[in-house]
């Protein structure tokens, strides 16, 4: 059975589900039921605000509760896993106060499974991006536990806080936001591509530096031990995901589409092919998924909105401002050249150019240094 699965934060109090599942009339039914989602911030035990979710390889899905309505942290944040099968909870983790600040919102989790064989789901990790305290949460799964990683790159650009679609203008200075892991490579390593959604640039770090459980007592990590692609995008990115041959697949801001990138080649905009261009159906695409569907066969998800009328107070219920679109991948690149990256090159090319392999996982900094003075 396939089901679509929508998140609806609560940015502020009165919505009745922030978890659902929609059928194809466009309702919308509570997930895992309305009891999980009755709650406006009085019950932690329950979903609070959720922005985003990820389904891994093992049938669980993975759902980041901020705990927070509008500017109000009500609960702590929390990490829950629901068996798709049984539609039962398997996993929760709720986010220590030592692993969040005032300004912190973790919306977008990312699942890293290494699996040894068939069935084998113990070696999770689960990367969430913090879109307003700019920094990352490793949670360990297997060792219940979880820490905090701060680097520059997840902070938002200024330059690149302004975005203009369809005619209409706000700023929104949020930091870290697209991400997307790669393959497996042959050393059992992945590369965890990232952005912040007021930016232009990509970034990169191997997944064995965030790992590395010495962040428990030192959250900073080295300058070094991520890397930002030399060249930019033309625009600004929200939602990234990346396929089973290392393409990635990314939203622009203007005109509004849907690129990717083979990761065999260098990032560039020479190297970004478009794949769907539309100024009304493809505004502001906030969701990206690839998925495998019960053929094996992979899917590109995209979720747009008109997110620029929510910031200007314009939203209009009379015309469509959320669209879901689907395709499977093969159809959709068809001759695409990002199907035909250089023979002698694998994925990750260029990440591994500038990602050197090091021992150094921290700074001797903090960042955000001055809210120490």
């Amino acid at each position: 059975m396939s089901r679509i699965f929508i998140t609806i934060p609560r940015f502020d109090e009165g919505r009745p589900m922030t978890l659902g599942t929609v059928d194809e009339r466009g309702q919308v039914s509570a997930y895992p039921d309305y009891q999980w989602n009755n709650n406006q911030g009085q019950n932690c035990d329950g979903l609070t605000s959720v922005f985003r979710v990820a389904i891994d390889e093992c049938s669980r899905l993975w759902v980041m509760d901020t705990g927070k309505i509008g500017d109000t942290q009500y609960c702590p944040p929390q990490l829950l896993a629901f068996d798709l099968g049984t539609d039962q909870l398997i996993y929760r983790f709720k986010v220590n106060s030592s692993l969040y600040t005032d300004t912190s919102l973790y919306i977008t989790p990312v699942v890293d499974v290494r699996s040894r064989g068939a069935g084998d789901c113990a070696d999770t990790f689960v990367y969430v991006g913090d879109v307003s305290g700019f920094s990352l949460l490793a949670v360990d799964v297997a060792g219940d536990r979880a820490w905090r990683i701060t680097h520059r790159l997840f902070f938002p650009f200024p330059s690149r806080g302004s975005f203009t679609i369809d005619g209409e203008s706000f700023d929104l200075m949020d930091g870290i936001l697209g991400m997307a892991l790669s393959p497996v490579s042959r050393r059992n390593e992945r590369y965890l591509y990232f952005h912040a959604l007021a930016s232009t640039t990509e970034n990169v770090v191997r997944t064995s530096i965030l790992r590395n459980s010495s962040f428990l007592t030192n959250p900073n990590a080295d300058p070094q031990a991520m890397n930002v692609f030399p060249e930019e995008r033309l625009t600004q990115s929200a939602a990234e995901a990346m396929d089973r041959n290392g393409i990635l697949y990314f939203g622009v801001m203007d005109p509004p589409s849907i690129l990717c990138w083979n990761s065999a080649t260098e990032f560039a905009p020479r190297n970004f092919h478009t794949i769907a261009v539309n100024q009304e159906t493809l505004q502001f695409a906030s969701g990206v998924k690839v998925v495998n569907n019960l053929k094996g066969e992979q899917e590109l998800w995209v979720l747009t909105s008109s997110f620029q009328r929510v910031m200007t107070g314009t939203l209009n219920s009379n015309r469509v401002n959320f669209r879901i679109h689907a395709e499977k991948i093969p159809r959709l690149l068809g001759n695409n050249p990002c199907t035909m990256p250089p023979k002698d090159r694998l994925h990750g090319y260029h990440a591994n150019l500038i990602t050197p392999m090091t021992d150094r996982i921290h700074g001797s900094y903090r960042y955000g240094a001055v809210s120490y003075l």
